[in-house]
């Protein structure tokens, strides 16, 4: 009994260090990434909140971002580049560190309940071990759904962030209007009350959903094909990892695009612009603004911007949580 009682108490104090090295790592990937590609964001941002471009203007999309490019420069200077990094750390640090503690707790569980079609049989050592920095692994569906729960759960709490990170990066606001992440939240809820907070959440669930469940069976699946070809352990080759995080983000942008566009675009657009009130911002009447606005052509603005943002962060979120728990480990 003695010794039962003290590999529980181990196996405690290894889950407890798991959950503490998973959450560091991953906070530190999200800082690192949000940090370095901030400005892809913010151009990506400044491009899709544009109204009547393709219908009045004959811009191409490069020219476009060259125009965002200068006036950024020209208003603030380099450092306008950065302009809403804060809200994004505030957002994506806490948020990757969250995100990644919770699909590894999930495809954890996932594995041990041995759940049917969404486990792996025979992956339970994996998973029960947690000696390496392997996820435990599962189906296709299993990293589908896993991957969209986590990814969702975490969206819905930090909306109100993400509302006034769009806000920053946005130029129909002016700076001054939004001195501080305090302020910025209250002149939202003054706006459209605690709604407000969560405008764009049901385009951003549709956008997350399907992009961090296409992301995570993509990421895996390459990760094990490419580890096949390279005769050598998935998780333990950085070209492996880098390669497979640059493939899954860039395929789940792509198939995501449209309602990223419609999330920008009912964060940032003022209700004046749109002739209705600030509640009345729904994904339908977005849908329909953007399309007899602008077209379906603006369905792809900042898709380029977007999919180098995407995969470049992915690449370097996956690089540093991989082998940072497997250099933690060690």
């Amino acid at each position: 009994m003695p010794s039962t009682a003290s590999e529980s108490d181990a196996g405690v104090q290894q889950r407890v260090r798991s959950a503490i090295k998973t959450l560091g790592v991953g906070g530190f990937a999200g800082f690192t990434s949000c940090v370095i590609l901030q400005p892809f964001d913010l151009l990506k941002t400044r491009m899709q909140q544009e109204h009547g471009y393709l219908r009045d203007f004959p811009e191409s999309r490069t020219q476009r971002l060259k125009r965002n490019f200068r006036q950024v420069i020209q208003v603030d200077g380099w450092r306008g580049l950065w302009r809403g990094t804060v809200p994004t750390i505030v957002r994506n640090v806490p948020g990757v560190a969250a995100y990644f503690y919770t699909i590894n707790e999930l495809r954890w569980l996932v594995a041990v309940w041995q759940v049917p079609l969404l486990s792996v049989h025979g992956a339970t050592q994996v998973a029960t071990s947690q000696k390496s920095s392997k996820l435990a692994r599962l189906s296709t569906t299993g990293n589908l759904l896993t991957g969209a729960a986590a990814r969702v759960a975490i969206g819905f709490f930090l909306n109100p962030i993400t509302m006034v990170k769009a806000r920053y990066e946005s130029s129909h606001y002016a700076r001054t209007a939004y001195p501080s992440i305090a302020s910025s939240l209250r002149a939202i809820y003054q706006e459209a009350g605690f709604s407000g907070f969560f405008r764009g959440f049901s385009a951003t669930a549709l956008r997350d959903a399907p992009y961090a469940g296409l992301y995570l069976a993509v990421y895996e699946q390459t990760k094990q094909s490419l580890g096949r070809l390279t005769l050598q352990d998935r998780s333990g080759n950085a070209w492996v990892v880098s390669a497979s995080g640059l493939t899954a983000g860039t395929l789940a942008t792509i198939f995501t695009q449209p309602f990223d566009i419609l999330k920008t675009r009912m964060q940032t657009t003022p209700s004046s612009m749109l002739n209705m009130p600030a509640e009345k911002i729904g994904i339908v009447a977005m849908t329909r603004h953007v399309l007899a606005t602008d077209g379906i052509g603006a369905f792809a603005d900042g898709l380029g911007l977007r999919c180098a943002r995407k995969a470049a962060s992915g690449m370097i979120a996956w690089t540093i949580f991989e082998f940072g728990n497997r250099w933690y480990s060690s």
